[in-house]
């Protein structure tokens, strides 16, 4: 008696845990997920389902029973059985209910808040879509290979329609890492390109008077440093990217010797900008909750844009959610 009270507990623990779970992950599972979350309840009624016989359907459940065919109910559930077995916060589930009726009453209950959970998900994803599909009015976005794309070309269409080339390049190239693990274990949804070919790109002919901003990993510090010499540029700031979770705390990641729990944007000007940029009114510190894979804050576009306000702005190796007004934005995932 005491063995089969202990594992009534369990069981209803489980299932609350399983219900719990579905309620806060809802928005971000899939349909298939969903269901698997569920396979332990449902595999625990329909059990029990199984062997409970047509004349003892209100009958105590009996494990000795012979499994019988499972049939479909003639009454209707009763408004009290609905009640508490109904599976929701406000009313948390009490425990396996032991007839056929109570049984079925909770098995519809999972199949409806699966159902309610399911349509949530294709409403989340479906609103998700929209919003990354959309262009802002005055951003100008280029889908191009940018191995192949023709920067000079660009250089010269901007000359032609704003009399100056960019006031600000910002880029975050996809640095290749030459260890055996690259990726230390964590998957990269990106080719990534040789510093050979970064090297090579006609940044020069894209700005004389202006500021590049460029996102280096810690490997290559000294590699963007001396990019950034070779095109013109004297290396002037740096911003602190700090990541922090949902919750507020500092987000680690994965690191060689330490785990990483920020990303670095390095600072270069070249020619004259006195008179085009605000000093001394930016922070070089951004305290922000980490993205996706290789997305970085928006909040760097803001400082940007007000520490060189009107400014022309271009990104390059951009994705659709770095779109943004007044900034030409060149990648191949737009």
């Amino acid at each position: 008696m005491e063995g089969s009270q202990t594992e009534g507990k369990k069981i209803k623990r489980k299932f609350k845990a399983e219900m719990q779970l579905l309620e806060e992950n809802s928005a971000t599972l899939s349909t298939r997920s969903l269901r698997k979350r569920t396979t332990i309840n449902y595999a625990e009624v329909e059990n029990k389902l199984l062997h409970i016989s047509k004349d003892d359907s209100d009958e105590e459940f009996n494990p000795r029973r012979k499994p019988q065919k499972r049939i479909k109910v003639e009454r209707e559930v009763s408004e009290e059985e609905e009640e508490l077995y109904y599976i929701d916060n406000s009313l948390p589930f009490q425990k396996l209910p032991k007839t056929k009726s109570g049984l079925l009453a909770l098995l519809k209950r999972v199949d409806e808040k699966v159902d309610e959970y399911k349509e949530q998900y294709i409403n989340e994803a479906i609103e998700n879509r929209a919003k990354k599909s959309s262009i802002p009015e005055n951003s100008i976005p280029i889908s191009a290979d940018v191995r192949k794309f023709d920067f000079h070309h660009l250089a010269s269409e901007q000359l032609k329609h704003a009399g100056r080339l960019f006031d600000v390049i910002m880029m975050d190239p996809p640095w290749q890492l030459s260890s055996s693990q690259p990726s230390r274990g964590v998957a990269i949804a990106y080719d990534s390109l040789s510093d050979e070919f970064i090297e090579s790109m006609p940044i020069p002919a894209l700005q004389t008077d202006g500021f590049i901003f460029i996102w280096v990993i810690n490997a290559k510090y000294r590699v963007a440093i001396k990019m950034m010499e070779k095109w013109g540029y004297k290396l002037v700031d740096e911003i602190i990217w700090v990541k922090k979770t949902v919750n507020g705390k500092i987000a680690k990641g994965h690191g060689f010797y330490l785990q990483h729990a920020k990303e670095s944007c390095l600072v270069g000007v070249k020619g004259k900008v006195e008179g085009r940029c605000n000093k001394n009114r930016e922070s070089d510190v951004i305290f922000s909750e980490r993205r996706g894979q290789s997305q970085k804050p928006e909040e760097i576009y803001k400082m940007i844009e007000n520490f060189i306000p009107n400014g022309f702005y271009l990104e390059i190796f951009g994705r659709r959610n770095n779109l943004r007004n007044r900034w030409v934005t060149v990648g191949n995932e737009l």
